[in-house]
């Protein structure tokens, strides 16, 4: 037997089937981004263009911030029900579902001032209510500090704190933090080879909660090798994202709710530890020690509340967009 000669024979047979995969990605995206255009329009934000969705008419301007790894199709059961009374916007941030990279790092800086970029392009400027998910609680906060003229309320589902790295005891955030990390990394690595594309795991893990008239669209968008540097670069920032919020001042004076989750559930590989998710809940307590309204906790909810009792999200953004109009 001539182990050289199977070696050599393996190789060729790893190096083509990745041919074939990268190939077959590069095909299927072309086929998905033709099958599934942009619902909203693609606007310049300097250099780089966003996708933003936006429904109904009128004002206060809802604008719904998804998580990591999240864009606009988060938010399919929120917004086409408050757009029934007012102007509800959704966008994908740079890299994420249609919209284009933009540049490194991903970091709540960035993220507020590509989000200022696209609404000053939309003609949308002030009167805004801002509801952030997880990540995007954190990048609402930090917009919401740096550009308070504009803000005339504020909705956090379950939302990362300003100060969840510091808190965290050094053993559990290296857990959750770096095997996250590793994982965004290495996804980060292999999309562009389209394996996982052919493993069936887009970058956002939700598909399976989403309206059926969308879940084609996610997934494909989902696949997309941008997406998942998208997420590895947010990851990458994660701490510096909470330390740019901790220096940005307080607050504005706007009417704030804090929805909190339940169920250790649909969290962040790394996060199903007990202490971990103690840490959590002081966290979100210590959030809703800001707000104007009581603390809301989503019984029999996952991480995405949004998605697990949509109605609740909804009865609280409309009590916040309630004590805007009279203030």
């Amino acid at each position: 037997m001539n182990i050289k000669k199977i070696a050599a024979g393996l190789l060729v047979l790893l190096v083509g089937g990745m041919i074939f995969s990268t190939l077959f990605h590069i095909a299927a995206g072309f086929y998905d981004r033709r099958s599934y255009p942009a619902p909203g329009r693609l606007i310049d934000v300097g250099g780089h263009r966003l996708h933003l969705h936006c429904l109904g008419e009128g004002e206060p301007t809802v604008l719904l911030e998804a998580g990591m790894s999240g864009w606009s199709v988060d938010w399919a059961l929120v917004q086409p029900t408050l757009a029934q009374e007012t102007r509800v916007c959704t966008y994908d941030r740079a890299g994420y579902g249609w919209s284009e990279p933009g540049p490194l790092p991903r970091d709540s800086q960035h993220a507020a001032a590509d989000l200022h970029a696209l609404l000053s392009g939309a003609g949308i400027e002030d009167d805004l209510i801002l509801v952030g998910h997880s990540l995007g609680g954190l990048f609402v906060q930090y917009y919401a500090r740096t550009y308070p003229e504009q803000i005339a309320g504020i909705v956090l589902v379950d939302s990362v704190h300003p100060e969840q790295s510091l808190r965290m005891n050094e053993e559990d955030r290296a857990r959750y933090e770096g095997s996250l990390r590793s994982l965004t990394r290495l996804s980060s690595f292999l999309a562009p080879t389209g394996l996982l594309r052919l493993a069936g795991q887009p970058v956002t893990t939700i598909s399976a909660k989403l309206p059926d008239e969308i879940r084609g669209a996610t997934r494909a968008t989902g696949f997309m090798s941008r997406g998942y540097r998208a997420l590895d670069a947010e990851m990458a920032a994660f701490q510096q994202s909470q330390a740019q919020v901790r220096a940005a001042g307080p607050l504005p004076a706007v009417p704030l709710a804090v929805l909190s989750s339940t169920l250790v559930q649909d969290f962040p590989p790394g996060f199903n530890q007990g202490s971990i998710k103690n840490t959590w809940d002081e966290l979100q307590a210590d959030l809703s020690r800001s707000a104007t309204l009581p603390q809301v906790i989503a019984g029999d909810s996952g991480h995405y509340i949004h998605l697990d009792r949509s109605e609740l999200v909804i009865q609280t953004i409309q009590e916040v967009i309630r004590m805007a109009d009279a203030d």
